[in-house]
């Protein structure tokens, strides 16, 4: 009650002066409140999808900066989870901890066998407080349906995705267990490391994992706003190259999203470590996204299409992840995506006749364009009361955080350009993995294997019906027949479906495609026979098709 008098009814009076806007007394509210409160705003400040730039731009000021609990509650939880206290457990153990936060505090340690290793302490009582302040609410959550404040998302799918959110926070082992998935994707990738977890010293209240030792990568970003020349410079001697570490981060980041389909959502300057080689370390594993198969595909199309400046298809593709609602106009939102899709080409230089190849300078920008089209999205989706995938809306919020980090650190090097070859060798490399002759034999065998099981049902039923197993047999001439043109049929529409993939492969990205052809052949040329040949099989594949039907007749 309090706040609501002191943050909504009183600033509300016309005869105050100087009232602060409403976002920032909504800011102000949830600082006041406290606990899951800020992190509930700080959830929502990356919802564009849900709350005007206003508000999401007030709420990115919301500070989680909460005071260490003692060293005497730290060592007593220590003992009830590990068995016994730090100073048994580990070989060292600071007493002091380096990182605090609403849920947790780390400590710097040693194991008994020497590795320097980062332990997660969380505070004592936070599931139980976290809860009471989810509980209230859901209580308000008529209130905020009332007024549309989310859109035409309901408060309690909010709500209900914050308190998933918070419950995976709150338990270290699923943490871990999203650290070793990130890990196992990434152990063989020398631009990308991952803190290994140690299981044996990790319960559901303590997470012990590898102490990343490198340059914070928030040391870098504070450097850079406050133009601190020294220490730039002292970077630059030990061989660290801004431009080289943000095209590590974008390059990890494609890696993460579109191979493996799993990646690290919260991209916070505070979690990123810049090692030797300009090499990136993560840690913090609390947040990840995921994308099934499907999705990562047709975001990998959408990509695609994109950079390769098809902004029709490209929206077309993200459409399918957006669900109307009843106040929705397709049409105009469609239109919407692409006009900002178009303006997105045209502020990376990468559309138009007579734009440079290169981005316009730095200087020459008000905003990130990366983050623009991001934020610009999931503003078209609040405004046309569009309902979003919930892994597109991560996916979203964790390209915002990272085109923040680029912008600040470097943005003159050819993002489009890492951008299309990163996608053209992902679709060679599964077009050839289509051609790999072992994979195709396991799609050949996965294909034989159904066609057993139906024979085998067959076979089935003819010993069960003597009446059916006559009228087979007396038309075994015909059953024969068809089997013999059933086999053409799968045969001719395998050998359809290759030669359309190396075709599509060779009209896709030519400049690679020609270097298997001899440079005494036309590239022309090749197009041609193979969409010859292709229509050729095409033609004896519908006439087998037809007169397998009429057989069946």
């Amino acid at each position: 009650m309090v706040v609501l008098t002191r943050y909504i009814i009183l600033p509300a009076i016309p005869l105050q002066s100087n009232r602060p806007t409403r976002p920032q007394r909504m800011r102000a509210a949830l600082e006041h409140l406290g606990g899951a409160w800020i992190k509930l705003g700080q959830m929502l400040a990356l919802r564009l999808d849900l709350l005007p730039a206003a508000y999401c731009d007030e709420l990115f000021k919301l500070l989680n900066e909460v005071q260490p609990f003692p060293y005497d509650e730290v060592r007593g939880i220590v003992q009830q989870e590990l068995g016994a206290p730090p100073e048994v457990v580990f070989r060292t153990f600071e007493t002091k901890p380096f990182a605090s936060a609403s849920i947790g505090q780390v400590h710097r340690a040693e194991l008994t066998t020497g590795e320097a290793v980062a332990v997660k302490v969380q505070r004592p009582h936070i599931r139980e407080t976290m809860r009471a302040d989810i509980d209230l609410m859901y209580s308000v959550a008529a209130l905020l349906d009332l007024t549309h404040f989310f859109g035409a998302t309901r408060s309690d799918e909010v709500i209900d995705e914050f308190a998933r959110w918070t419950a995976d926070e709150l338990d270290y082992l699923v943490e871990a267990r999203q650290s070793v998935q990130l890990w196992e994707n990434a152990r063989d990738d020398p631009l990308e490391r991952i803190a290994r977890v140690y299981r044996r010293y990790t319960t559901s209240r303590v997470l012990t994992s590898e102490l990343i030792n490198g340059v914070p990568l928030i040391d870098i970003v504070v450097a850079v706003r406050a133009g601190d020349r020294a220490y730039l410079q002292g970077l630059e001697r030990h061989g660290y190259s801004l431009e080289t570490v943000v095209r590590h981060l974008d390059w990890n980041m494609l890696n993460q999203v579109y191979v493996y389909g799993y990646f690290h959502a919260d991209l916070h300057p505070a979690n990123l470590y810049v090692l030797p080689g300009n090499a990136i370390g993560y840690v913090d594993f609390g947040m990840v996204g995921q994308l099934p198969t499907e999705v990562r595909d047709s975001l990998t199309r959408y990509s695609w299409l994109l950079f390769q400046r098809d902004v029709e298809s490209a929206v077309k593709e993200l459409m399918r992840w957006l669900a109307p609602t009843v106040d929705t106009n397709p049409q105009l939102a469609r239109q919407e995506l692409a006009r900002l899709h178009e303006a997105f080409l045209y502020d990376i230089g990468d559309v138009g006749e007579g734009i440079a190849e290169t981005p316009p300078p730095r200087s020459t920008r008000t905003t990130n364009p990366y983050s623009k089209l991001a934020v610009e999205i999931m503003d078209t989706v609040r405004r046309n009361h569009l309902s979003m995938s919930p892994s597109i809306v991560a996916y979203l919020k964790m390209l915002v955080t990272l085109g923040t980090i680029r912008y600040q650190l470097a943005t003159e090097y050819d993002l489009a350009g890492l951008a299309r070859q990163f996608f053209g060798g992902l679709i060679r490399q599964r077009g050839q993995e289509w051609l790999d002759p072992r994979l195709a034999m396991g799609r050949i065998y996965s294909t034989a294997y159904r066609i057993q099981q139906a024979i085998g049902f067959v076979e089935y039923l003819e010993e069960q019906q003597p009446l059916l197993a006559g009228l087979i047999q007396s038309y075994y001439g015909v059953g024969h027949g068809l089997h013999t043109l059933y086999r053409r049929v799968v045969g001719l529409g395998t050998a359809a479906i290759l030669v359309g993939a190396i075709l599509y492969f060779v009209l896709v990205d030519p400049r690679d495609a020609s270097r298997f052809v001899p440079s005494s052949v036309p590239f022309a040329f090749v197009h041609w026979v193979l969409l010859g040949v292709l229509i050729v099989i095409i033609l004896v594949l519908i006439s087998h098709v037809r007169g397998f039907v009429d057989r069946r007749r």
